[in-house]
């Protein structure tokens, strides 16, 4: 048993623990981040050795220009290259690719004008994503462009997602904001905030015991720690699967909660080739039928940069792709892109191929989540201060700007450094001296 009892506990060195722990040192606390990986990041997983330049694995964009992590951006330094505007965007409904302007203008697509009217006026009970387009009588392109905007970002089916949760979670305000790319990694951030914490890594947790004056964790190599409060940031799909034993058990407002906010399968698929095949001006290609959700040219702006398209799939559409070997996934988005691009020769232009699948990842058991119909106030019920000295952080546990996003992840962070705070404040003096 290691020989300091702490002030607090840090449970994931993702970018909530690391927001979370440096407020609490900040604090004069003392404070041990414990992380399962053998690196920092969480689901933030920069690739080095793809192509001569960083690629995300994991979460790639800073989110418009009033995301609440740019200061932090800014105080590391860190340079970031802005992703073009939507219209750069080309959009396959089946049959040809169109640009973005075409599709609008298309008589076909003309009823979803409303549909986010729709959604305002659809009040509870709450419908699923199938429901609901059903119940506005979508068509032809038009349902192939409903479903394409509720669920192109989000890992699961029409039947899965909630209308209602979307709402509640910002989702569709996602696809109005301008992206940024951090040109050095997306990694460097989380490592310039981790400067000066105690971060242990390959140490995965086992059981966390609770109660309302401390929190005593057992590691999976048999060591035990304690601390006066203790903050887990565990995805939700790790709590789910029950490899960390809470003792006791959770209380039934966050069974209910894990019951309703759904972790679901995110993979990506990295093209490096020999040339460029695509239009220069296209930025992201959606698709609303075949394998993949989406295409987006990696380094589009960057002058002399690798030819890289990365080929993103949620919800079904990654189960499918989770299942087959890497090579046959390579093989299955050559083939789309081969209809996509009929007069383009994907395949011989192949230079490699890697495959990011979220759900195989232990400390991940998914991508991130959404809200089940009827699940609205899951994420509160998540985050909510209800089990003694242990408290909750991660992207799953924060709506504000937008859930299951990077600021989301640091925003909770912050929130629980201050839940402890004010609970040690409250709890007085602590019954042993921790080393600091």
């Amino acid at each position: 048993m290691w020989d300091e009892i702490w002030d607090v506990i840090v449970i994931g060195a993702g970018m909530a623990g690391i927001a979370a722990a440096r407020e609490l040192l900040r604090a004069q606390l003392s404070v041990v981040v414990l992380e399962a990986r053998n690196r920092i990041g969480g689901r933030i997983w920069t690739l080095r050795d793809f192509c001569d330049e960083p690629v995300e694995a994991g979460a790639e964009f800073v989110h418009g220009r009033k995301s609440g992590i740019w200061p932090e951006i800014r105080r590391a330094g860190l340079d970031v290259r802005a992703s073009a505007p939507i219209l750069r965007s080309a959009f396959n409904l089946g049959g040809a690719t169109r640009w973005l302007p075409w599709i609008l203008v298309h008589p076909e697509t003309w009823a979803c004008a409303g549909m986010r009217r729709g959604i305002a006026r659809n009040g509870p009970p709450d419908l699923s994503v199938r429901e609901f387009i059903e119940k506005r009588g979508y068509r032809g392109r038009a349902r192939i462009l409903a479903e394409m905007t509720f669920l192109q970002h989000l890992p699961g089916g029409g039947n899965d997602v909630g209308v209602l949760g979307m709402v509640e979670d910002g989702v569709l305000d996602l696809q109005t904001r301008r992206n940024y790319r951090i040109v050095g990694g997306f990694d460097s951030l989380p490592r310039a905030l981790a400067d000066g914490l105690d971060i242990r890594l390959d140490c995965p947790v086992d059981a966390v015991f609770w109660d309302s004056e401390a929190v005593r964790l057992r590691l999976r190599n048999g060591r035990e720690l304690e601390a006066r409060a203790a903050i887990s940031t565990l995805p939700v799909g790790v709590v789910r699967s029950g490899t960390v034993r809470f003792v006791p058990p959770l209380p039934q407002s966050k069974q209910w909660a894990l019951a309703w906010v759904e972790m679901g399968p995110v993979l990506k698929l990295l093209l490096r080739f020999q040339e460029p095949f695509w239009p220069g001006w296209m930025e992201k290609l959606e698709c609303g039928t075949g394998p993949i959700n989406l295409y987006w040219s990696v380094f589009r702006g960057a002058d002399g940069a690798s030819p890289v398209l990365m080929a993103y799939c949620t919800g079904p559409r990654a189960a499918e792709l989770s299942v087959v070997s890497e090579q046959e996934a390579a093989e299955i988005a050559i083939a789309d892109l081969q209809r996509l691009f009929p007069k383009a020769d994907p395949r011989r232009m192949l230079v490699t191929c890697r495959r990011i699948d979220w759900t195989r990842d232990p400390f991940a058991a998914g991508g991130y989540t959404f809200l089940r119909p009827g699940g609205l106030r899951a994420r509160a019920c998540l985050r909510a201060a209800d089990t003694g000295m242990l408290f909750w952080a991660g992207a799953a546990t924060e709506q504000q700007p937008i859930a299951e996003i990077v600021e989301a992840a640091y925003r909770s962070g912050l929130r629980a450094a201050a839940e402890v705070r004010a609970a040690l404040e409250r709890a007085g003096e602590p019954r042993s001296s921790a080393r600091r």
